[in-house]
């Protein structure tokens, strides 16, 4: 009698590494990817080594849970985390631009127009309505402006 391939735990466990992996692309957060990579290596494990259904669960989990902890703050970074150069790039888009100020600046803020939309902003120079400003800073939704007379 022959003996089906999927009869063969290390097979199942890289159907299910395979599987787990896929997923991670349809559904990204960065967890599914580690449970995969540890029925991976579970794979591979029972290639070499014989071991019972209940040290297998324990590897499985073992090597996901220390591949989270292991991977997943950099990976995380890498991916998901805003690089620098973007950061710099959307500064650039500000730093050093033109802005009409839309209100008289009272205790140091103000509404400035840049762009078509309206920003809170803050100054250290007087500055009143349709005044010319240029923008030196931007933090979150509020620019820091002076003026250039």
């Amino acid at each position: 009698m022959t003996e089906s391939i999927f009869s063969n735990p290390s097979v199942l466990w890289m159907i299910a590494g395979v599987v787990l992996l896929l997923l991670e692309l349809v559904a990204p957060g960065l967890i599914i990817l580690f449970f995969g990579i540890g029925s991976l290596i579970t794979a591979f494990t029972l290639l070499f080594i014989d071991i019972s259904f209940s040290w297998q669960l324990a590897l499985f989990l073992a090597t996901s849970g220390i591949s989270i902890l292991l991977l997943r703050k950099s990976l995380h970074k890498k991916f998901f985390n805003q690089s620098s150069n973007v950061k710099d790039e959307l500064e650039d888009e500000f730093i050093g631009k033109m802005a009409t100020a839309q209100t008289q600046f009272v205790h140091n803020q103000g509404k400035v127009e840049f762009k078509g939309c309206a920003w809170n902003a803050v100054s250290e120079s007087n500055i009143k309505e349709g005044d010319i400003v240029q923008i030196v800073k931007k933090d979150s939704i509020t620019l820091t402006v002076k003026s250039i007379k």
